[in-house]
């Protein structure tokens, strides 16, 4: 990601780094910017361990991607009180 100088915030948590990154990808695909934690080092192919896979996204575009994730019928994570 290139460096922008604002927060970066969780967007949607998958059960694996595969559907992470096929919403990653959607979302690339139409011009956002985003992120998974982890996954440019490979580790959905080393271990299967069992925690919430993160998909991160510029605060600035947490809006207009998660129209597009629930128009791709994918769950979003709600912002917390202190950051809507």
């Amino acid at each position: 990601m290139p460096f922008r100088d604002e927060p970066i915030v969780t967007l949607a948590t998958f059960e694996t780094e595969f559907e992470a990154s096929l919403a990653r990808g959607a979302l690339e695909a139409i011009g956002i910017r985003a992120m998974v934690p982890g996954e440019a080092f490979g580790t959905y192919a080393r271990h299967r361990v069992v925690r919430e896979v993160e998909l991160k996204v510029f605060e600035s575009d947490r809006q207009r991607a998660a129209v597009e994730l629930r128009r791709l019928q994918i769950r979003v994570v709600e912002p917390p009180e202190d950051e809507a």
